[in-house]
């Protein structure tokens, strides 16, 4: 078995080898080819807003995101007029983005991330409503959630927004931070959450076994026996260019999507500022590994 993960390491290396020599060059993190695309890509809408499983159209919506809380469904966010928001103002997508609240003012639930987006920067978020307005429209309806009571009761969220949703944008963030939690929203499948869905602070990004794919989220904290604590800089390296683990293996499910529309579409000056932002967390003592992800390394991610 120690010579099948020997040669999986080296078949990976020189596989990450080949694709980092190969990659196209970058521009700075100040200045990318197209800023809007590129903030569109680190927020990975893609992954979320495109049911790729049932052969959805790019942003169209319709994927579904099974909880505790019952199945959520994500929205078109093509510029159709009628079933996207094609009719929707920067005032209202900043509202979306800032306040979690509709054009119609009613309530998003937490399943869209605007817990993190509201600390996008204007000049960013300005430029992702400039993208996404010229991406192709798609006629496709969107789907209501299927949600148990009373978590599908929109009006509660005036309460859970007073316990837990603190509004940005960010003013004092490095650019470590902001490209993690802002951006990348990585604490927000890595953050434990409370019956309420409400973030565990105390072990903000140790990782959970609650998950909505059924797969457990590993801790991401720099603890040295439950963490990433004994991992080096070029581990990061490796998974957030072409998604391999220091063992040689590969990640799969979410953070599979994540590496491809996110990760490794970030300049090389924003990827060291995740990693030294990652590096940089307090270490937590969360061990989440189930026997099944002890036997198979790639279900953790």
């Amino acid at each position: 078995m120690g010579c099948d993960v020997r040669l999986r390491t080296a078949l990976a290396t020189g596989l990450a080898g080949a694709v980092l020599a190969f990659a196209p060059a970058q521009g700075s993190a100040q200045s990318p080819a197209d800023p809007g695309e590129y903030v569109f890509n680190l927020a990975g809408c893609v992954g979320c807003h495109t049911d790729k499983k049932n052969n959805g159209k790019r942003l169209a919506g319709g994927r579904a995101f099974k909880t505790d809380y019952g199945t959520f469904f994500s929205p078109n966010i093509t510029p159709d007029p009628d079933t996207g928001i094609g009719d929707w103002s920067y005032e209202d997508f900043s509202k979306a983005m800032r306040e979690g609240l509709s054009p119609e003012g009613h309530s998003y639930f937490p399943a869209f991330p605007y817990t993190s987006y509201t600390h996008i920067t204007d000049a960013d978020l300005m430029a992702m409503w400039d993208y996404l307005k010229v991406q192709a429209p798609v006629v496709q309806a969107n789907r209501d959630h299927d949600l148990q009571a009373p978590f599908g009761w929109r009006w509660l969220m005036v309460f859970w927004n007073m316990l837990y949703f603190e509004r940005g944008p960010a003013t004092d963030w490095d650019r470590g931070r902001y490209v993690t939690e802002a951006l990348a929203h990585c604490h927000e499948c890595h953050t434990p959450r409370n019956a309420l869905g409400g973030y565990d602070l105390d072990k903000a990004y140790a990782g959970t076994k609650r998950n909505p794919e059924g797969i457990t989220v590993p801790n991401i904290t720099p603890d040295r026996e439950t963490g990433v604590g004994k991992w080096k800089t070029g581990d990061f390296e490796l998974l957030f260019t072409i998604g391999m683990l220091p063992d040689g293996d590969f990640v799969g499910g979410v953070m599979g999507e994540s590496v491809s529309h996110s990760t490794s579409k970030m300049t090389p000056s924003d990827r060291a500022a995740m990693i030294r932002y990652l590096q940089s967390l307090e270490p937590v003592e969360n061990d989440v590994k189930t026997k099944k992800t002890q036997d198979s390394e790639d279900n953790a991610w």
